[in-house]
């Protein structure tokens, strides 16, 4: 452990000499023997820091290069006391010494900032570190220019001594500010972060005293005066050398250091400030430097702009998990195809896929595998298309391809056939043996008048679920038969499932974070199809939706759900309770008896509306005008809303002020992201900050490890669900969880 003494031991030598220097501020000569003292104390504690036992060579290297950049400072020391003691200004040994000593600190210290461990950056980064460091230079070279480069090369004879000496000393002062933020900007490891602040501390403060004593020698104002603050420097230096552990390895977490990422708009600021002051002065010196500067900045903050704004968009429409677009950028590609269609005649096609079986690989092997295997299958299409298709992934386990120039039928079906062929291979997944099996529907605009992007959709969609009907994986092209089979089965068998007792409602736990209760449950439909088995609801809500047959499901589920949930109720302590959400579809809001048919289930069943909460997505929010009503009606009611996978639909942020909405959801997508890292959490920090602000609750969904709990919980996240509580579960599983001493 550091001794007392040795951390406080700089600073009492640097009051007593600030006090010595105070009493005799023109004794140059005692200046400089007090500086060169106390960078020999330095010195000596940066030799007895690296050879502390127990380092490592990478640990021990930054110690020795500050010791040697404090050997040169008191070599060019020396060599000025020698210098201005003699009055001997020429080409002198003294000289020669001081101001080759005096360089050689840029390149010594610029190894040592650069010693400290950081993570390997992509490319993008490292453009976008590009830019940043040369706004940094350009404002770097504007201070430099406007105090001593341009005053230097202006007036007097450039080989003099001190005139050259204070020119190449000002480059070198550029050169390490690009150093040090180059550094901040690229950040440190974890354990690098605090000596590597008091290294850029004590660079900072040698830089700026520096910059001062260049510009006074410059006008011969007499820089002896702030020869006393040159000991900045050297302080923060020795209280790097009591530092156990200097650096970190370059696999540790990243951290960076406060406020780096505003470095370049200060430097922007700075540069422009300067300019501004320039202007007001205009005359003393050329203009040439500054201008030089800003142009740089300018360029240096433009390219980051653009480069910014690029990455901005890629992350809008492409998927974040297999690298393919979205769904936004294929409807944008596909419009931009149907128009094209029409102009030219030329036939379009649309390849919708879904991949059998990919619910049992996430309940067998896990969701990490089930994200290799989505993975896996993007790379297959990227293999099986041409540049100019656009495969996308529409959410789950649900892709498309956009051939937007066919000949005609056979080349669409001929990429299907591809795609499926390709699919054969078995993969290993985290050291699972894997199938691909997929379904492809396809469907082909040849008539320029036949190219609607949503009717195109709609029959590959169609013609997709035509193919799930097969026992193997397989293609079917969309036709009019396809479209009658489709009304005729499936969504016949659609509407009579309920009076059937097809229907399944399952309970997916919402649990307290900090105790693990189970503190809600929400309702969830499915289908036990009599030759498909148990359907999720991606496989037959849309077609419910657009068949109608939604509303009755709805009642059905709410209906059911409220007599289960009640009669657990009831039979829970009086000092416990049970909470039930239910999804509402965005067509369920535009009913208008829909506020009173959901008060009548409650009525019948004898639930509390206080016990209820509906959940509605961003996109029913479009049209306020018909939810709204709906809405305030069931909140008179004691009914609590909610915001489901919010942050991913279409609202701005005057919904939340406007609507009547009680709690916010956050979507999974956001708590995929946690990692530790803060910029990862970002959004989540922020939702929770806003629910706080707006006085409305918040829960965390698709919670898939402990990590991401206990980071939503320190975020201040109170409630969750997710797989690492448990999965959607019958009524008797919840049943069992909610007599546990702890339900999950």
């Amino acid at each position: 452990m550091t001794r007392t003494w040795l951390v406080w031991l700089p600073w009492v030598v640097f009051a007593v000499l600030v006090g010595l220097r105070l009493s005799d501020p023109f004794n140059t000569t005692a200046a400089g023997m007090q500086l060169c003292g106390f960078e020999l104390l330095a010195l000596g504690y940066h030799v007895r820091a690296a050879t502390r036992r127990g380092l490592t060579r990478a640990q021990r290297r930054p110690f020795w290069l500050i010791a040697a950049a404090l050997a040169m400072l008191v070599a060019g020391g020396i060599g000025f006391s020698i210098v201005f003691t003699t009055g001997d200004k020429s080409w002198g040994p003294p000289m020669v010494v001081a101001i080759v000593a005096r360089t050689s600190i840029v390149p010594i210290l610029l190894a040592a900032l650069l010693s400290f461990g950081a993570e390997p950056m992509n490319r993008r980064a490292r453009w976008k570190l590009v830019m940043d460091v040369t706004t940094v230079l350009g404002a770097g070279l504007m201070l430099m220019w406007y105090l001593v480069l341009g005053p230097a090369l202006s007036g007097g004879h450039l080989f003099d001594p001190l005139r050259l000496g204070s020119v190449l000393f000002s480059v070198g002062d550029v050169v390490l500010l690009v150093g040090v933020g180059t550094v901040m900007l690229r950040g440190a490891v974890a354990a690098a972060r605090r000596p590597l602040t008091l290294l850029l501390a004590g660079t900072l403060g040698y830089l700026a005293v520096d910059t001062a004593f260049l510009y006074m020698s410059i006008r011969d104002v007499g820089p002896d005066a702030v020869i006393p603050t040159l000991l900045l420097g050297p302080v923060f230096l020795i209280l790097l050398a009591s530092v156990q552990r200097p650096a970190g390895t370059a696999t540790a977490a990243a951290r960076q250091l406060r406020g780096q990422s505003r470095l370049p708009y200060v430097a922007l600021a700075s540069g422009y400030g300067l300019l501004i002051l320039a202007a007001a002065r205009a005359g003393l010196y050329p203009w040439l430097g500054l201008v030089a500067g800003a142009l740089l900045m300018t360029l240096g903050v433009a390219a980051r702009q653009i480069l910014a704004s690029r990455e901005n968009y890629t992350l809008v429409v492409t998927d974040s998990l297999t690298g393919l677009a979205n769904r936004l950028q294929l409807r944008t590609d596909l419009a931009a195809a149907a128009d094209r269609h029409r102009r030219t005649g030329r036939p379009l096609a649309v390849l919708l896929i879904d991949l059998d079986g990919f619910k049992e690989v996430n309940d067998t092997y896990g969701h990490e595998v089930g994200d290799q295997l989505l993975v896996a299958f993007a790379d297959v299409l990227r293999r099986c298309v041409r540049d100019t298709d656009v495969p996308a992934r529409l959410g789950g386990d649900e892709f498309a391809v956009v051939l937007p120039s066919v000949s005609g039928a056979q080349d669409a079906t001929h990429v299907a056939e591809r795609i499926l062929a390709a699919c054969h291979e078995p993969l290993v997944l985290s050291g699972h043996t894997v199938r691909l099996r997929a379904s492809i529907g396809v469907a082909v605009a040849e008539d320029p008048a036949d190219g609607d992007p949503a009717d195109l959709l709609h029959r590959a969609d169609l013609a997709m679920y035509a193919a799930k009907r097969h026992p193997t994986q397989h293609w079917v092209r969309y036709s009019p038969e396809v479209a009658d089979a489709r009304s005729d089965t499936f969504a016949a068998e659609l509407a009579a499932a309920a009076e059937r007792g097809q229907l399944r409602v399952l309970y997916q736990p919402i649990v307290d974070l900090l105790t693990g209760d189970l503190v809600a449950v929400e309702a969830l439909v499915r289908w036990q199809h009599p030759t498909r088995g148990l359907l999720g609801p991606d496989a037959f809500i849309p077609l419910a939706e657009r068949s109608g047959d939604i509303h009755g499901i709805g009642a059905w589920v709410l209906r059911e759900a409220c007599r289960q949930v009640g009669a657990w109720q009831a039979d829970l302590p009086a000092d416990r309770s049970l909470h039930l959400s239910v999804n509402l579809s965005p067509l369920q809001l535009e009913r208008p008896e829909l506020a009173g048919s959901v008060l009548e289930i409650l009525d019948a069943t004898g639930f509390d509306p206080h016990g209820l909460v509906v959940e509605i997505t961003e996109s029913a929010l479009v049209d306020d005008r018909s939810a709204v009503p709906h809405l305030e009606a069931l909140r008179a009611r004691g009914v609590r809303v909610a915001l489901d996978d919010f942050g991913t639909g279409y609202s701005s942020l005057r919904y939340l002020t406007q609507l009547p909405v009680d709690i916010l959801k956050l979507d999974r997508c956001f708590v995929a992201e946690l990692n530790g890292d803060p910029a990862r959490a970002a959004v989540a920090e922020a939702v929770i900050r806003l629910s706080q602000i707006l006085r409305m609750d918040t829960v965390a969904e698709g919670i898939e490890d402990a990590a991401q709990a206990t980071e939503l919980t320190l975020l201040g996240y109170r409630t969750a669900q997710g797989y690492h509580f448990a999965r959607p579960q019958p009524a008797a599983e919840i049943e069992r969880l909610l007599h546990q001493p702890t339900a999950v």
